[in-house]
């Protein structure tokens, strides 16, 4: 009983560890490049090392922390390409949750997705783009984490949630002026609600996938642009990294 007890304390520690190392680097708290120090992120957590060390292992399997020799870490920094392969990757993944979405979405998960949407649609108006960026992006989260676990599909969800997260620093290099890209969501938002109403499969796949696609169309990152093929490209002159 107290080994069971034991080991239940120790994976709860691993899993604060984790999700307050995680939130951090995807809220760009913690920046890319910037050394993991064990000892300091144990007295933040306010744990041992040991969970902070099982969590920068998890994070790193993840792709979002980068461990060297004697397991020294540092965030991971994200190029370019390495963007616009993830939003690829997430648009083909959750136009497939959409689509499975499409035939199993309730009324009420309609109905909570447009609450979602229409909350942030007046905290953008109210306080503009910079005040509401916080809450913008946890009612974003919330509205794909939604229809990724209404497409009823587990190990889909579990990919989406853990390995195709980008830190918010990204888009700091993001070429389209953050207004423009916030309206254009909203819009994308409300086909997508309405493509899910519709229980139309295909049109439900398709306008998750261009909305997540029209960020890599429309420059997620400094050089990062799609030729006519789709395929990404990088301005002259620009760097390869962010």
């Amino acid at each position: 009983m107290t080994r069971t007890v034991a080991h239940n304390d120790a994976e709860s520690a691993a899993e604060t560890a984790y999700r307050f190392i995680r939130h951090a680097i995807i809220t760009g708290t913690l920046q890319p490049g910037e050394t993991l120090r064990e000892g300091h992120l144990a007295e933040q957590v306010g744990v041992s090392r040991t969970p902070v060390r099982e969590a920068l292992g998890r994070l790193a399997s993840e792709g979002l922390v980068v461990l060297e020799r004697y397991r020294r870490g540092h965030v991971a920094r994200f190029s370019p390409d390495d963007v616009a392969e993830i939003f690829r990757l997430r648009g083909t993944l959750e136009g497939l949750g959409a689509r499975r979405a499409a035939t199993r979405i309730t009324p009420a998960q309609l109905a909570e997705l447009e609450r979602i949407e229409d909350e942030m649609e007046r905290v953008f108006h109210e306080l503009g783009w910079h005040r509401h960026l916080a809450l913008f992006d946890r009612l974003n989260n919330e509205f794909h984490a939604l229809i990724a676990h209404t497409a009823d599909s587990p190990r889909l969800e579990r990919i989406l949630a853990s390995a195709l997260e980008l830190p918010a620093s990204i888009f700091n290099s993001y070429t389209e002026p953050l207004e423009a890209r916030t309206l254009r969501t909203h819009r994308q938002h409300r086909e997508i609600i309405d493509a899910l109403r519709s229980r139309n499969p295909d049109w439900a796949e398709a306008a998750m996938a261009g909305h997540l696609f029209s960020i890599v169309a429309s420059g997620v990152a400094s050089g990062v642009a799609s030729d006519p093929d789709g395929a990404p490209q990088h301005a002259a002159g620009e760097p390869e990294s962010s």
